[in-house]
């Protein structure tokens, strides 16, 4: 919650909104709760600028007055979202509005994310992510600051693994792949 909602969110919210009263008209019984991630990584990035801006750290903060600043960002720029969905229409039920720094949230959401592990439905995988020092946490995509440099391409030969019916014997097959950073290579090699 960065701010305030643009087209992508606009279309996502009128999606969301259609099957909500498509489900209410078929006579399923249908509650849309609104609640936004005011605590997530992107405010937090945003926060932590407007206090560079003012040459303060959050450690030196404290994880109190950290949190403090936090709810302040979600008071002045949470309304204007919540506007903006009200607006639009949205038949969520409003008197149920949630947001991330709410007493128990927290532990809900943890244990919706355990019951969903257990159920296999999500799992926790090795892959590259974009990392933040500053932040020492997994940034999204729209997160960063992207560089475009002159590097060289280099050209891998991987083996692909034997089918279990091939025999050993057989000549082995190869696939080519064209990367700018061979360093990663070795990485993906360990993980399999």
């Amino acid at each position: 919650m960065t701010g305030e909602l643009h087209h992508g969110h606009a279309m996502f919210l009128t999606f969301e909104d259609l099957m909500i009263r498509w489900h209410r008209m078929m006579g399923d019984p249908t509650l849309w709760v609104p609640g936004s991630d005011h605590a997530g990584i992107a405010t937090q990035n945003v926060v932590e600028k407007q206090l560079a801006k003012q040459g303060i750290n959050r450690r030196d903060l404290g994880r109190e007055e950290f949190v403090r600043r936090v709810w302040d960002w979600k008071t002045e720029y949470g309304s204007i979202i919540t506007n903006q969905i009200r607006r639009m229409g949205s038949s969520c039920d409003w008197t149920r509005e949630r947001f991330t720094l709410d007493d128990g949230l927290s532990h809900a959401v943890r244990e919706a994310f355990v019951r969903l592990y257990e159920k296999k439905l999500i799992y926790r995988g090795s892959y590259l992510v974009n990392w933040c020092p500053r932040c020492e946490s997994a940034i999204s995509d729209l997160e960063v600051e992207h560089e475009d440099t002159q590097a060289n391409s280099t050209m891998c030969r991987y083996q692909l693994e034997p089918e279990k019916s091939e025999v050993r014997s057989q000549k082995s097959e190869f696939i080519m792949v064209a990367t700018t950073r061979p360093e990663t290579i070795w990485v993906i090699r360990l993980w399999r």
